[in-house]
């Protein structure tokens, strides 16, 4: 037995060398003017190696793949989003988002529904690296049964910034699940559209903590003024975190109607809710000119 597993670590020292002299030789071949011969024997060893027995070569060929962005790749990528191990589907998901090849679009959907989270995580960033291609996929996404998949798909719109999906995730803060309800809030905040101003300031009131901070958030970085006296109400809220958030969007949206209640906000009990109010005063006193604090 000692002798299989030594030829098994040897035979692995092998492959690992292979693949760094392969990298290497990548690294060595770019601007050099080489064959698209060399550059084919290259992709193809690389996608050859996406059927490796070894998971960690497996993993290592697609990051490599990644790097290169031959859309030869995208179809052999698109294979191993159904690898048995976690590590390699994820990395397959990341090579394939920076290839940016809109094939792979529609398996990259169907693994927001993987079982596991960094999966889920690591296909709806390469979505949103992909960007315009997915937009509509993404916005049917939304409405998928599965919650996680409603989550990851709002994370990408919101990468993504494409103001069609703007409707469709202020929908979606009447989700019935508080987690889609977050991600759909923090991702109208990344697309900063003034639309979702009113539905945003509605969510100050939702009965999830996480919901109402993120709403202000992203109220925070819509900055529109017509949210002022709302976060300023949100200040008393009997969550820190809620109180933090609209602190820092008032900061963010420098109304000074927003200086008396933030100067009562530093006898907060909180520390993270006395410093964002420190902050945001800060910021409004180099608008005007005066301490009043």
């Amino acid at each position: 037995m000692k002798n299989i597993n030594t030829k098994f670590a040897a035979l692995n020292l092998v492959k690992a060398s292979m693949i760094v002299l392969l990298i290497l030789s990548c690294i060595s071949f770019a601007g050099c003017g080489k064959t698209d011969e060399v550059d084919t024997d290259k992709v193809g060893t690389l996608i050859q190696w996406l059927k490796d027995e070894d998971k960690s070569v497996r993993v290592l060929a697609a990051e490599e793949l990644g790097e290169i962005k031959d859309t030869r790749a995208v179809e052999p990528l698109i294979a191993a989003l159904r690898d048995n191990d976690r590590s390699v589907r994820s990395s397959a998901a990341e090579a394939l988002g920076e290839i940016k090849d809109a094939r792979a679009v529609g398996p990259l959907i169907a693994e927001l529904k993987d079982n596991n989270i960094s999966v889920q995580h690591d296909a709806a960033v390469a979505l949103g690296e992909i960007g315009e291609p997915a937009v509509e996929p993404l916005i049917a996404a939304l409405k998928d049964n599965n919650s996680s998949v409603r989550q990851r798909a709002a994370d990408a719109l919101g990468k993504i910034k494409d103001a069609r999906a703007v409707e469709s995730l202020i929908a979606e803060l009447k989700d019935v699940d508080s987690g889609a309800r977050d991600h759909a809030a923090r991702a109208l905040g990344e697309i900063k559209d003034a639309r979702a101003v009113e539905p945003l300031i509605a969510e100050l009131n939702d009965v999830n903590g996480s919901v109402r901070r993120d709403a202000a958030g992203a109220l925070g970085e819509i900055k529109d003024a017509r949210a002022v006296e709302s976060l300023i109400a949100a200040l008393k809220d009997n969550n820190s975190t809620v109180r933090w958030s609209a602190a820092e969007a008032l900061g963010k949206i420098k109304d000074a109607r927003a200086v008396g209640p933030l100067i009562d906000a530093l006898e907060d009990d909180d520390n993270g809710v006395r410093r964002e109010a420190i902050k945001a005063l800060e910021v409004l006193e180099e608008i005007d000119g005066n301490q009043r604090w």
